[in-house]
């Protein structure tokens, strides 16, 4: 079943979640709003539609932020949801099926009763939008907007091809800052329990490894990658980031600019 679901950002960077009313499935838990996809509708048209049926608003600029595919115990298939982060719209958001509304900041989603499959929008939501070294904009050109996690350029050489690197964001501080440490060193960061731990990969295979590890987030510097990779990494239902070359080829939550990066196959 696809079904497309909207994270309404308020400029105070608030998002709004829905409870699922009386007589649903999961009644009494919390979502972010939205609706299956009718046959021959494009994930956007389902999202303006669904958005103006359960709120009552009409959705002026909305962007792909994460896609993923999730399947609860007992049910007969998964839900692919395709999630939209909406920036702006006209109206004010209401319950028109009878649904709860709540604005949380995004820190504060995670103790919220979501639905599990809702949960790694709530990590995409708190991640930035750009990776990119502390040194400064890569190769001369401006940072795209948006918040900016820094890498330190000297903990962060060419990546692996084995995909052996752990990068660990910190969503409390001002910019987000990113650290990196080899496997070995640090996975689940004892002291930082807030952070969220990030997997550097060279592809769908360690893509899939990084989720079972219980990775929150995938760092996918190699430029060279094809289409049918990404779309593997897309499939571990992970937010991810791609550097600026694929970017173009694949719906990733982000873009990165992976210090001093070279391709698996030049090694």
């Amino acid at each position: 079943m696809l079904v497309v679901a909207g994270a309404l950002v308020a400029a105070d960077g608030r998002v709004l979640i829905a409870e699922r009313p009386a007589g649903r499935s999961f009644a009494g838990r919390w979502e972010f709003p939205g609706g299956k996809v009718r046959a021959g509708e494009t994930a956007r048209a389902a999202l303006d539609r669904e958005l103006a049926e359960e709120l009552g608003i009409s959705v002026e600029r909305a962007e792909p932020l994460l896609a993923l595919t999730h399947r609860y115990p007992g049910a007969a298939a998964a839900v692919c949801i395709d999630c939209w982060r909406v920036r702006a719209w006209r109206g004010v958001p209401a319950g028109l099926d009878g649904q709860q509304l709540r604005w949380c900041l995004p820190a504060a989603l995670a103790d919220a009763d979501l639905l599990e499959a809702d949960r790694p929008i709530v990590t995409a939501l708190r991640l930035p939008a750009h990776f990119a070294p502390a040194t400064g904009a890569p190769r001369g050109r401006a940072l795209p907007r948006g918040p900016v996690a820094w890498l330190a350029a000297d903990d962060a050489p060419a990546v692996a091809a084995d995909g052996d690197l752990v990068c660990v964001v910190d969503p409390a501080t001002p910019a987000g800052h990113c650290s990196v440490y080899t496997r070995a060193d640090r996975f689940v960061p004892a002291a930082d329990r807030h952070a969220l731990v990030g997997l550097v990969v060279a592809g769908a295979a360690q893509a899939a490894a990084a989720a079972r590890l219980g990775a929150d987030f995938l760092l996918v510097p190699d430029e060279s990658l094809a289409v049918a990779e990404l779309a593997g990494i897309a499939a571990a239902g992970l937010p991810w980031y791609v550097n600026a070359a694929a970017a173009a080829r694949a719906a990733a939550t982000g873009t990165l600019q992976w210090p001093g990066a070279a391709h698996p196959g030049d090694r």
